[in-house]
C-alpha cells in the first residue's frame, strides 16, 4: 500500500496581492515537495487555502472603502489565479468562510468544552473611546515591549516576532482615529492551553530528529517559558459567530479557527482523505510554513490537536525563514522587491519556470535569504543556459544534424568503455541521491545535485567527442555516446519534474519525442532506467531556456517589480 502524505502550505491572508517572499516562503517549497511525493508514488494530498478572518482584511477593507467580506473573496480569486498561474499543483485551494469549515470549526470548540480546555473569564481588551469600540490586535499600535519596535499590533510584533498580553504594550493607539487605546475588561472564552502542556512535550521530542533544528528550539522555547491560556474570541464582527451562550456577540480568534482549515479543506476536497489522514493513522502531515508562524504550528495547533483528541499532529513542521529583496525587506509603497500580480495578466512575457529554477535556489531553508537580480540572470544563464539547457541542445542537435533525428543502438552489442559505464551507472545512482535530499526537504541541495548530474554528462560527452568519431567514421561509436546522453536528459527530464514541470514536460514530449509525463504520479523510478527505444526518432530541436543579458533583465525587471494598488484593482472591477 503506498504511504499516504498530506502537504500544507500556510493559509495566506487575502488582504493583499503576494510577493515572491510569499511564494518562496512556503507556496513554492511546499509544491516541490508535492511533486516530488506524487512522482516517487506516494498517495500525495496538497491543500492550501486563503486565510479569510482576522483584522489584517478588516484593515484593509476600511482602508480602500469596501465590506471586508467583498474584499476577501474577491482577493482570494486573485490569490488562486496567481498560484496556479506559478504552477503551484494544489488538488484544492479553497478557504475558511465555508460551511464545512465553520462546522468542523464548531465541533473542534464543542470537542474541547466538553473534554474540559475551555475556560470563560475576562481579558483586558483595547478600546477606542473616540471611536466607541472595542479594537481589534490589528487596530491597535503600540511599542514592543521586547524590541522598542513603535509599530506593534496589539498583541504581537512583527520585528521581533514576540507575542505578548496587550497591556504589556507601551503607549498604544487606535489606528483609526489615533487617539489612545485604553483597556477594558470584558469576558472572554480562554484555550487552556497549560493543561495541554505535558502532550505537547512529548509530541515536541518525538519530532526532534524530524524538525529543522530552529524548528525545534522555537517550540522548546516556548515550553520552557511555560505555556499560558490563550483568549480565543474576539469582539469583532467579521467571522464565525462563538457558539456559546453568552458570547453571541463575540467570534473566534482567527489563530484558533485558521489552522482548522487544513482540516476542513481536506473534507472539502474529499471525506475519505479527511477520515484517513485525519482520524485514521493512515499517513504524514507536512506544513510549510514561514518564520513567523512557527509558534502557532508547533505549540498552539498541535495543543489544540493533542488536546481534542481526535485529529491527526504533523509528522514534520517544515519551517522556512524569510526572503529579502536585495539586502532590504519587501515594501509595496517603496517598490521594494519582487510583485506577483504581473502574473494576473496573460500575456505576461515572463518565464515561470526560470523563476521556479532561481528561487529554488534561495529558499530560505536554515537562514534568511536575498532575492537578487543578477543572481536571477547568472542562474538562468549559467545554471539553466549553460549546465541543464547546453547538454539537452547540443546532443538533440548532434542526433539531428548527425542522424537525422534517428538512432538505432543496441547496448548489448555495444563494447561500453570505462566512461561509458560511468555514465550507465549516474543514470542507476544519481536519482537515488536527488530523492533522497528531496525526500528530507533538502530542496536546495536537489537542485544542486540535478545541476551536477547534467554536468557530470555534458563532461562526457567532451570527453567522448562524438563530432570527433564521426569525422574518424566511427559511426557507431558516435551513436553510442548520444544514446546514452539522451538517456540522462530523459533521467534528468524526470528528477527535475519537481522544480521545473513545464519545462520537462515539453522536453521529454516535443523534444526528446517521448510519451507520457514527468511530472506525472509513478514516474520517478524510470529515473534509473534507460527510457530511450533502441530504436527512436527525436522531436523538434530549440533551445529551451532563453539567455539573459542586461537588456532584457531590465524589462522582466519592470513587469515584476511595479506594485500593484489593490484599491484600483476594486475600482476597475465595477
Amino acid at each position: 500500500m503506498k504511504e499516504k502524505r498530506l502537504i500544507t502550505a500556510a493559509l495566506t491572508y487575502v488582504n493583499n496581492i503576494p510577493h515572491v517572499g510569499h511564494i518562496v516562503g512556503c507556496h513554492l517549497p511546499a509544491d516541490i515537495f508535492a511533486r516530488f511525493c506524487r512522482s516517487y508514488g506516494y498517495d500525495t494530498t496538497f491543500v492550501g487555502g486563503s486565510d479569510m478572518h482576522g483584522t489584517p482584511s478588516m484593515v484593509t477593507a476600511q482602508e480602500i472603502g469596501v465590506d471586508v467580506e467583498t474584499l476577501t473573496s474577491t482577493l482570494h480569486e486573485v490569490h488562486k489565479k496567481i498560484y496556479s498561474r506559478l504552477g503551484i499543483s494544489y488538488d484544492i485551494y479553497s478557504n475558511t468562510h465555508t460551511d464545512t469549515h465553520e462546522e468542523i470549526t464548531d465541533d473542534f470548540f464543542a470537542s474541547l468544552h466538553k473534554r474540559g480546555y475551555i475556560s470563560e473569564g475576562t481579558a483586558s481588551v483595547f478600546y477606542c473611546e473616540h471611536c466607541d469600540t472595542f479594537l481589534p490586535d490589528r487596530f491597535v499600535r503600540g511599542t514592543c515591549p521586547k524590541c522598542g519596535n513603535k509599530e506593534a499590533s496589539g498583541d504581537q510584533c512583527e520585528k521581533c516576532d514576540s507575542l505578548f498580553s496587550p497591556a504589556e504594550l507601551i503607549d498604544a493607539v487606535c489606528k483609526t482615529c489615533g487617539n489612545k487605546a485604553v483597556l477594558k475588561e470584558t469576558k472572554h472564552i480562554f484555550l487552556s492551553l497549560s493543561k495541554g502542556e505535558k502532550m505537547l512535550e512529548e509530541y515536541i521530542e518525538s519530532r526532534k530528529d524530524v524538525w529543522r533544528p530552529h524548528v525545534y528550539s522555537e517550540a522548546k522555547k516556548w515550553l520552557k517559558e511555560g505555556l499560558k491560556d490563550r483568549c480565543i474570541s474576539r469582539d469583532i464582527k467579521w467571522g464565525f459567530k462563538v457558539p456559546l451562550e453568552g458570547y453571541e456577540d463575540k467570534v473566534f480568534y482567527v489563530w484558533f479557527d485558521a489552522p482548522i482549515g487544513y482540516i476542513s479543506i481536506t473534507k472539502e476536497l474529499s471525506n475519505e482523505k479527511y477520515q484517513d489522514i485525519w482520524k485514521e493513522k493512515n499517513g504524514k502531515i507536512y506544513n510549510f510554513i514561514g518564520k513567523d508562524n512557527i509558534q502557532f504550528h508547533t505549540v498552539f495547533f498541535p495543543t489544540m490537536l493533542l488536546e481534542e483528541g481526535h485529529y491527526n499532529t504533523a509528522y514534520n513542521v517544515v519551517g522556512l525563514n524569510f526572503l529579502n529583496f536585495e539586502g532590504k525587506k519587501f515594501s509595496k509603497s517603496k517598490k521594494i522587491g519582487v510583485f506577483c500580480n504581473a502574473f494576473l495578466n496573460d500575456d505576461v512575457n515572463v518565464d515561470v519556470d526560470t523563476m521556479r529554477a532561481y528561487l529554488t535556489t534561495i529558499i530560505p531553508e536554515n537562514k534568511d535569504t536575498d532575492f537578487k537580480w543578477e543572481e536571477f540572470k547568472n542562474n538562468c544563464n549559467s545554471e539553466l543556459v549553460g549546465k541543464f539547457g547546453n547538454l539537452f541542445n547540443r546532443t538533440l542537435n548532434m542526433v539531428k544534424n548527425y542522424f537525422n533525428c534517428h538512432l538505432d543502438t543496441d547496448l548489448s552489442v555495444l563494447e561500453l568503455g570505462d566512461a561509458d559505464q560511468e555514465v550507465v551507472r549516474s543514470i542507476q545512482e544519481f536519482p537515488a541521491k536527488i530523492a533522497s535530499a528531496f525526500e528530507n526537504v533538502e530542496l536546495r541541495e536537489a537542485y544542486k545535485l540535478i545541476m551536477n548530474y547534467a554536468v557530470g554528462c555534458n563532461g562526457y560527452i567532451e570527453k567522448s567527442t562524438p563530432w570527433s568519431l564521426m569525422k574518424e567514421g566511427k559511426t557507431k561509436e558516435a551513436e553510442k555516446v548520444l544514446y546514452l546522453a539522451l538517456n540522462v536528459c530523459a533521467s534528468l527530464c524526470i528528477v527535475a519534474s519537481p522544480i521545473m514541470p513545464d519545462k520537462t514536460r515539453r522536453l521529454w514530449q516535443e523534444q526528446l519525442g517521448l510519451s507520457g509525463d514527468p511530472t506525472s504520479p509513478d514516474f520517478w523510478q524510470r529515473a534509473s532506467q534507460m527510457n530511450i527505444p533502441s530504436s527512436h526518432t527525436i522531436g523538434e530541436v530549440s533551445p529551451m531556456f532563453e539567455r539573459l543579458d542586461d537588456i532584457r533583465l531590465n524589462e522582466i525587471k519592470d513587469i515584476l517589480s511595479e506594485p500593484f494598488d489593490i484599491k484600483e484593482y476594486f475600482e476597475n472591477k465595477d
